[in-house]
């Protein structure tokens, strides 16, 4: 990076990876609405070059890395010159644009079909991974595997378990790209085709995914000392969008009920824009450890 380009130019392998080890990254796609619909990063924010002047204040200005995205890295390099006027730093300028990716697209402003999950695993596992203690890891209704690629990379060893066999592929896929070994599993836990083993996990991890009977399992299926970290929707999510169904949304205090008798690490309900996409959710997050006594 030169005194003049106060930008730094990375390859879209790189990117991917910084992604899903977690490193904290707004993506910004400066292509036309057009070219955002046909495909887009899963997560990124769509802000053409040519209104990028007039929406400045838009973007996060407290020294989290803004990646700028184009078709084919042209347009991107004057996005990250005038963004540097304007004093924002990081900046990194994707060369080859999103020709140059090598994760999962999204078609349209909302995901269509399967979607593909954003890459970055969520900011309440990275947070508070100091609390996790080391072992194997389990990762329920793992979909695409960011969070169990992030615990592999992290030094633990992973099971990761899906339902959907073309998201559990994908998972494998993705764990082969970023080195990180995973044990990618096909199975449901609601239908009884994968059962939770007793006692073997030192760390749980759930997210975006309800299932009642589950807590039982996972209380079950946590070494004493072992630490569960449980992240979904909350009923006030009926009102931003999908999901709506109650069988899938928190009640008030639900996650916090179900692992009273545990330490609790952490615990939050809120409703805010989410981090990585600014969509507006509902959620609730608990990290517990389980008593050894």
């Amino acid at each position: 990076m030169t005194t003049r380009e106060r930008f730094e130019t990375i390859g879209g392998e790189d990117l991917y990876r910084m992604l899903a080890l977690g490193t904290p990254m707004y993506l910004l796609d400066v292509r036309t609405a057009t070219e955002y619909d046909e495909r887009h990063i899963p997560g990124s924010a769509l802000i053409p070059l040519h209104e990028l002047e007039g929406r400045v204040q838009e973007l996060p200005n407290g020294g989290r890395p803004i990646a700028v995205i184009c078709e084919q890295g042209v347009r991107s390099v004057s996005a990250c010159r005038l963004l540097a006027e304007h004093e924002l730093a990081p900046l990194y300028n994707i060369d080859g644009g999103l020709d140059a990716w090598p994760g999962p697209v999204e078609r349209g402003r909302e995901a269509d079909g399967h979607p593909a999950h954003p890459i970055a695993p969520s900011s309440f596992l990275v947070e508070h991974f100091d609390l996790l203690p080391k072992g194997l890891a389990l990762d329920v209704a793992m979909g695409e595997g960011r969070h169990a690629i992030y615990l592999a990379t992290r030094g633990f060893d992973v099971d990761g378990v899906d339902a959907d066999p073309r998201a559990v592929a994908q998972a494998r896929a993705a764990a082969r790209k970023l080195a990180a070994p995973i044990r990618a599993i096909a199975g449901n836990v609601e239908d009884g085709t994968y059962i939770l083993p007793l006692e073997t996990y030192n760390v749980i991890v759930v997210f975006n995914y309800l299932h009642r009977p589950l807590f039982h399992d996972i209380r079950d299926g946590i070494v004493p000392g072992g630490v569960v970290v449980y992240q979904t929707f909350t009923v006030e999510q009926r009102r931003f969008g999908p999901p709506s169904n109650p069988a899938h949304l928190l009640r008030p205090n639900e996650l916090r009920e179900a692992f009273a008798d545990w330490e609790i690490l952490r615990y939050h309900e809120t409703t805010g824009p989410a981090r990585t996409t600014g969509r507006m959710r509902a959620v609730a997050g608990i990290v517990a450890r389980k008593p050894i006594d």
